[in-house]
This record gives structure tokens, sequence and C-alpha cells, in this order.
């Protein structure tokens, strides 16, 4: 298959590739809401945007990894926050209490000291993001696993 999707297949596997691409180019267009990582406090921090086309609660990510200029950050380094809830990343996948809006910025905090030697001016960032669906698309264990990189700029 070329890189242009098919317009018609009714192969529920091959469709669950081609929702994976379309969802990955959305996603790739809209997930960072800020073009920039700033120093804070206890760290970085970073804004993206709910990847999924709709709302969806935060136990969804079942995953994430963040990397900067292909350092990767310690999971226990990693939090999300959403409108004041700071949560470590690796318990996202438990919290079926909070929602992530459609398009809603959440805050991505990392706290690796590692990082005051490796972010630059400009900054090449990783998002790894498995969101696991709510009903099948057929994707694989009904995950959508997002892989999106931007160029970020040091505030």
């Amino acid at each position: 298959m070329s890189n242009e999707l098919q317009r018609t297949n009714r192969n529920q596997a091959d469709r669950a590739k081609q929702g994976i691409v379309v969802f990955s180019r959305v996603g790739q267009r809209d997930l960072f809401a800020d073009n920039a990582i700033e120093r804070t406090p206890d760290g970085w921090r970073l804004l993206i945007r709910n990847p999924w086309y709709t709302g969806t609660y935060l136990s969804t990510v079942s995953f994430i990894k963040i990397s900067v200029n292909g350092h990767v950050v310690p999971e226990p380094d990693t939090f999300i926050a959403l409108r004041g809830q700071k949560v470590p990343a690796a318990h996202a996948k438990y919290l079926h209490e909070i929602w992530w809006g459609m398009g809603e910025v959440a805050e991505v905090l990392l706290t690796d000291a590692a990082l005051a030697d490796i972010v630059t001016a400009s900054n090449q960032v990783g998002v790894d993001i498995d969101m696991r669906t709510t009903f099948s698309y057929g994707f694989p264990n009904d995950t959508l696993p997002y892989r999106l990189t931007g160029e970020l700029e040091m505030r």
C-alpha cells in the first residue's frame, strides 16, 4: 500500500492500520499546544492537547514516554497535570475520575535533573502515548499508539 490511504477497505486489520495512520497525522498536527519547553522551579514543562478525537478519561493513557534530544525521561520523573491535578504518568491508567476533554491542554511536567544539561535553545521532543480506546476500532489491543515529535524552543 502506498502512503495514500485506500478509499475502500473491508478488511478490519487493514482498516485499523489506516486508522492509526489517520489519527497519528491528526495527533502530529495538534498534539503540541505550544512550541516551547519551559523551565519551572521543579524541572521542565510542555503543553499537549488530548490527541484523541473525543474526550476521554485519563485512564485511557496507558503509557507515556517523553524524550528530549534523544534522552528518555524516566517514568518516575514524568507527570501529567490537568486542571491543577498533578498525576504521576505511571498512575494515569488507573484514574477514571479525571476527564481529559477533546482538545483540552494538559501539562507534562518533567523533573529529571539530567534535563538541565540536555535542553538547548531548540529541542527535538518525542512523545509516545498509548491510548486505550473505549470501544473497539479494531486497533491491536484496542490501543492507539501515537509516536509524535516536535521541535520545541526553550523558554
